[in-house]
């Protein structure tokens, strides 16, 4: 192995190397970070259901009449 090859393998080593730990460190730190936020929850659980209000209007015959003729024109 000649030196320079030798030296480039040194520097790919050591990128690798401080790589990984800087990999490590930041896990542990988002480690740390999530339980200690986990901790400090007390929610309690809720569900919110909304129901659409529906009004049904009672037509009698004309109106019903002039209802059904307005519908057959727009559509």
């Amino acid at each position: 192995m000649t030196r320079p090859s030798s030296a480039f393998l040194l520097r790919r080593a050591y990128e690798h190397l401080t790589a990984s730990a800087a990999a490590i460190a930041l896990t542990a730190l988002i480690l740390v970070t999530v339980n200690a936020h986990a901790g400090n929850r007390t929610l309690t659980p809720s569900v919110t259901i909304q129901v659409p209000t529906v009004e049904i209007e009672v037509l009698d015959a004309d109106t019903a009449h002039v209802a059904s003729i307005a519908d057959s024109v727009n559509g």
